[in-house]
């Protein structure tokens, strides 16, 4: 949560981490890795109380709310790890990047995200959070706060900045494992978080898959443009099928425990 193969400004996790140290990722971003680490953090907050894991979802689910939902609200696939041809050149910042954005405020970002003139990357450095900083206060919580408070305005802006630049592709399909993946991710964290716009999310996510990718109770795989890849595979059933299993038992409603045992039964006796 506080390495590199987090992003610190957008949210949402890379693929994986190329060292010891998560520092360095593969910038690459999948949906199915986010859906997992989406339900680790509310059970790791559930179990710790850690702000930090509450943290981190609300903005993972906020980079998926905004950067990988496609239009009817079911979940696109990945971003790309490179853009004009480099990996992760629209992640990575250098010293002199992040003073002209953040002016006389620079010095203090730069101590918390490891902002360095030579950098932690091929020149360039991967923001994170891996140092612990030394706190001379009075009052920690209180200051801790308002620190973060501070440093959350700072990121807005480098953000903001950073929308500017040339973004990696998108993989826009539209997968039924992937999809069942982040639905159930996003519903059971709904529970623990109190967050009930998530499950909304996961509910519109689940409507599109039912309405556009399942024919005569039987998945599809891919759905992209409007061109449905069909038939599913075992995998679309089993995390569909807990998908709805998930909503059900989040909202009480009875037509998601039916899907589930029509595409259980469908998978039965096709598989």
């Amino acid at each position: 949560c506080e390495g590199g193969i987090y992003d610190h400004l957008g949210g949402g996790f890379s693929r994986y981490s190329v060292d010891e140290r998560w520092l360095v990722p593969h910038f690459e971003k999948m949906l199915y890795d986010n859906a997992q680490l989406i339900e680790l953090l509310a059970l790791a907050w559930h179990r710790t109380r850690d702000p930090l894991y509450r943290r981190r979802a609300n903005e993972t689910v906020a980079w998926l709310a905004r950067e990988m939902t496609a239009p009817g609200g079911a979940f696109t696939s990945s971003l790309d790890a490179d853009s004009e041809g480099v990996e992760g050149k629209f992640y990575v910042w250098s010293r002199a990047e992040i003073e002209s954005v953040l002016g006389s405020d620079a010095a203090e970002f730069a101590a918390t995200y490891d902002v360095t003139a030579e950098g932690n990357f091929e020149g360039h450095t991967i923001l994170n959070r891996l140092k612990g900083l030394p706190r001379n206060i009075s009052d920690g919580a209180r200051d801790a706060a308002r620190d973060e408070e501070k440093l959350a305005a700072l990121r807005e802006k480098l953000l903001a900045a950073r929308a500017k630049r040339i973004r990696p592709g998108v993989d826009d399909k539209v997968l039924a494992d992937w999809n069942g993946q982040m639905i159930a991710a996003l519903t059971r964290a709904a529970l623990v978080f109190d967050e009930p716009e998530w499950i909304a999310m996961a509910q519109r996510a689940f409507a599109f898959i039912a309405e556009h990718m399942t024919r005569d109770d039987r998945l599809g795989h891919s759905w992209r443009d409007g061109r449905l890849l069909f038939p599913g595979l075992a995998s679309d059933f089993a995390a569909m099928i807990r998908a709805a299993l998930a909503l059900h038992e989040a909202t009480g409603e009875r037509h998601h425990l039916d899907r589930a045992l029509a595409w259980q039964h469908a998978l039965e006796r096709h598989y």
